[in-house]
């Protein structure tokens, strides 16, 4: 997988661990948890050394291996 060639600002980096946390605890407050692999992943996103298309691919690929394919209709609603 590709990494961001750029570096992100510290304000982008203090936006994106905000998120990372505020997701976290809408989790707990679910009583969902985030697993160690996809904390590494969204930690790599927080310190910029993916983007925002490499997240979600990361996501993606991450659930395709632990789910199998997600299967699509022909109008695009699973």
């Amino acid at each position: 997988m590709a990494t961001t060639s750029i570096p992100i600002s510290a304000p982008e980096r203090a936006k994106r661990e905000q998120a990372l946390v505020a997701a976290i605890a809408y989790l707990r407050i679910e009583d969902l948890h985030l697993d160690a692999e996809l904390k590494r992943v969204f930690q790599r996103h927080v310190d910029g050394e993916i983007g925002d298309e490499e997240l979600a691919a990361a996501i993606d690929e991450l659930n395709e291996r632990r789910f199998g394919p997600l299967p699509v209709s022909g109008n695009g609603r699973p």
